[in-house]
């Protein structure tokens, strides 16, 4: 017979779970990525979130995560940054968007090759 692998969401009865196991699973399917990280302690959240954030394509994640975690504990895995990702993480979709429009993130102006003739 097969042994049934536990839930990471049974904190109760679990042993610790892996950091790199929750990031497996979290990988594997992101729509639940809050859901499973709200069933960790918040140090491994908070480990987990900065993580995420520091790598680009998961920052969504990284900030979703943070905004579950106290100022301490983000201060604890982020160090000094702490405190912005703190502020960041009160409101997702505002710092998604500044994020978008940040001069790094515009898109370069099309290359042509076009002679202008000056007139």
């Amino acid at each position: 017979m097969h042994a049934q692998r536990k839930s990471t969401l049974d904190t109760q009865n679990a042993a610790p779970v892996s950091e790199q196991e929750v990031l497996q699973q979290i990988l594997s399917g992101p729509s639940d990525a809050v859901a499973i990280g709200e069933g960790l302690p918040e140090m491994q959240r908070a480990r987990i979130a900065q993580f995420c954030y520091n790598r680009v394509h998961m920052r969504e994640l990284g900030l979703r995560l943070a905004a579950s975690c106290s100022l301490m504990s983000l201060k604890a895995a982020f160090g000094r940054g702490g405190e912005v990702v703190f502020k960041q993480s009160r409101d997702v979709e505002q710092t998604l968007g500044e994020l978008k429009n940040s001069p790094g993130n515009q898109a370069p102006k099309p290359i042509t090759l076009k002679k202008t003739i000056a007139g």
